[in-house]
């Protein structure tokens, strides 16, 4: 589902709002706290030469449902733990947007 959604947000970014982006993983330090990984579309601000983090989508794991007891029985009738993930587009994409097709007039 993760990379579901990164395909998703590529699909925005390029097909809706005309903004070039990469997709890519993040490092261990730079992912989310106690996910798996963290997958992001990144876009290039070519006024200033930069890059920014156009938006982000987490792997969670089973992490988070153990630490809060988020749990099932599954097809065997044994307790399983939820497997989770996490997204969202945010307003950044508007603030993406107004950077790379702004003009400052």
């Amino acid at each position: 589902e993760v990379l579901t959604i990164l395909g998703l947000y590529k699909s925005v970014y390029e097909d809706l709002l005309a903004i070039p982006v990469i997709k890519g993983k993040k490092t261990e330090k730079e992912k989310f706290a106690g996910g798996l990984y963290t997958t992001t579309v990144e876009a290039f601000i070519p006024t200033s030469g930069r890059g920014i983090q156009g938006a982000t989508s987490h792997c969670l794991g089973q992490n988070f449902a153990k630490m809060f007891n988020i749990s099932f029985e599954n097809k065997e009738k044994v307790k399983s733990f939820a497997w989770q993930n996490s997204w969202g587009l945010t307003t950044r994409t508007i603030g993406v947007m107004v950077l790379v097709h702004g003009d400052d007039k």
